[in-house]
């Protein structure tokens, strides 16, 4: 019994340090020297051979933002008539939907090819995009939420690079226009250089409903409950044998801040989507799927073990503070840890050194984790979408 504590306890922190460590250090040397030359042999694509593309926009109360998205709309660089956009007013109880309909009235969207659909009932978002997909008729979809800004020459840089034919989605640079704190800010810088090192690899996991493109005869319907859909829908595409790319000259602005509580709602409804997809994309972990499948193990694989293997690490330490001194100084050094932690969350010390700041934050993401799975394991991820707010 002692030998199973002790294997569990040294495998524990093994895994623990290795994902958050000792792959991202595996991902650096890997792509050291790679280039994102995935498009860059390409020849220039002509104007008249560009793709039509059908831009979808699910939105469940927007008024905020949908004018910003619709000013967003007007300036894209890509001929006006070979860019449809679809935005799917999910059963919206604001001014959505008046809004958009106003705007659409206006000289600036004149020459534009936007349709707005009014659901009366809240269906949640799967059902929008299984429903937008099935009117979609272009060759290429991008999707897009409502309070993100994407660049003026987006949809030109994704037709140049889906010219390759083993290129099956893009994926955007996703930015945030009201970073918050400096530790927020850090942190989304480094979940972009993981993708962009994911990219160079073979294909980025996932992508970001901020944007991204794919091609519309890859997309398999959205099972009815689908957490993240923006994993979903790419590993999909990668799981019948094309690459996801991130091209990191496309940027994706999210406008809309985030607080801590908003913050926490998210992180529990990504972790149970994480639950969700490597369970149905268990598949993409066998050996044949080579640097995807090390990826996917290796990031979000170990990403949802991580509350139970802290958990494993202190309850295998509680019992085997008799076999030596170096467990009873773990034990404290554990216990002053979480103290700390905990009061922090409570109180919000503020301190201003950057590394206490960030380590706290993984904690908050994955004390998250924890009660997303719980939530998952009891909901089965059945709670319809609602807008974060």
């Amino acid at each position: 019994m002692m030998s199973l504590m002790i294997v569990s306890h040294g495998l524990a922190i093994f895994l623990i340090l290795y994902h958050h460590l000792v792959y991202p250090l595996l991902l650096t040397l890997l792509t050291k020297g790679k280039l994102e030359d995935f498009g860059e042999s390409l020849p220039a694509v002509e104007e008249s051979k560009l793709p039509e593309i059908t831009m979808v926009i699910p939105a469940y109360n927007e008024e905020k933002w949908i004018t910003a998205k619709l000013i967003n709309l007007t300036i894209l660089d890509y001929p006006k008539d070979k860019l449809h956009v679809l935005i799917m007013c999910d059963g919206c109880t604001d001014n959505t939907y008046n809004i958009a309909q106003e705007y659409l009235a206006t000289p600036e969207c004149a020459d534009l090819n936007i349709e707005v659909v009014n659901c009366p009932v809240n269906r949640g978002k799967v059902a929008v995009i299984n429903d937008a997909m099935s009117r979609v008729k272009s060759d290429i979809v991008a999707m897009s939420d409502v309070s993100a800004i994407i660049s003026i020459d987006a949809l030109l840089l994704a037709a140049h690079a889906l010219q390759n034919p083993q290129v099956g989605a893009i994926n955007s640079k996703y930015q945030i226009y009201e970073k918050g704190t400096a530790v927020d800010s850090s942190y989304w810088e480094y979940q972009s250089r993981i993708k962009q090192k994911e990219s160079l690899l073979g294909s980025t996991l996932g992508a970001h409903g901020a944007f991204y493109i794919f091609r519309r005869e890859l997309f398999t319907e959205l099972e009815p409950d689908t957490i993240n859909d923006d994993f979903i829908i790419p590993m999909q595409i990668i799981a019948k044998g094309f690459q996801v790319k991130q091209l990191s000259q496309i940027n994706a602005l999210e406008l809309e801040a985030t607080d801590t509580s908003m913050d926490g709602a998210r992180r529990k409804r990504i972790s149970a989507g994480n639950i969700q997809q490597v369970m149905r994309l268990k598949r993409l972990m066998l050996p044949k799927y080579r640097y995807v499948a090390f990826l996917f193990v290796s990031g979000k694989g170990l990403r949802i073990t991580m509350p139970f293997l802290l958990i494993t690490t202190y309850i295998s330490n509680a019992f085997m503070l008799s076999l030596h001194d170096v467990f009873i100084a773990e034990f404290i050094l554990q216990n002053l840890f979480y103290a700390f932690m905990f009061l922090d969350l409570r109180y919000e010390f503020g301190y201003k050194n950057r590394v206490v700041k960030l380590i706290s934050y993984i904690f908050r993401g994955h004390l998250n984790s924890l009660l997303g799975a719980l939530d998952y394991m009891v909901h089965k991820g059945k709670n319809p979408w609602k807008k974060v707010n």
